[in-house]
């Protein structure tokens, strides 16, 4: 279980650490940062296995509400699984998690977002939907969202609702 965090490019240590506070020292999880060696991205990694990210992701919306915007992240998203980018691997892994939190009367979409890699995105989106052969593909307004993130050669995916990432963006316009 891992966070992905983006920043501004040369931000990227304000960042980590601006989630690093929030996270391990105010939210009392243990966490490690990872080098993404992308620029404007950083992974933290959380150490404890049995804590689930989204809690801790609601535990992040909750620090920001009381205490007011993270200033150097502008996203986090939580990622379930991190794995070597393999396509095979790729696909084995969303599955699996497809399988455990889509049902029939779900409708779905996967997001992907691909930095410097060299596997094709319509491959990669195309044998994922293959893959995953119950409930409805629906690009706008789905009910769960299935988020792939490669960053070289580090792949993160999570099967989640959608908007359950924090956004500084987002924030700030339902503020309005």
């Amino acid at each position: 279980m891992s966070f992905l965090i983006s920043s501004q490019r040369t931000n990227e240590r304000d960042a980590i650490s601006e989630a690093f506070y929030v996270i391990s020292d105010t939210l009392n999880y243990k966490t490690k940062p990872l080098k993404s060696r992308v620029p404007g991205l950083s992974i933290l990694k959380l150490e404890e296995n049995d804590v689930h990210p989204f809690k801790v992701i609601s535990g992040i919306k909750k620090y920001i509400a009381e205490k007011g915007p993270l200033i150097a992240c502008l996203k986090i998203v939580p990622l379930e699984y991190l794995i070597k980018t393999d396509l095979p691997a790729i696909i084995q892994q969303t599955s699996i998690l497809a399988k455990e939190r889509i049902s029939t009367s779900n409708s779905w979409r996967i997001t992907l977002n691909k930095r410097q890699c060299n596997l094709r995105s319509v491959q990669i989106i195309q044998e994922v939907a293959d893959e995953i052969n119950w409930g409805t593909v629906q690009l706008k307004d789905p009910d769960i969202e299935i988020r792939i993130e490669i960053i070289r050669d580090l792949t993160g995916i999570s099967v989640m609702h959608p908007n359950s990432d924090v956004s500084m963006a987002r924030m700030f316009s339902e503020y309005k």
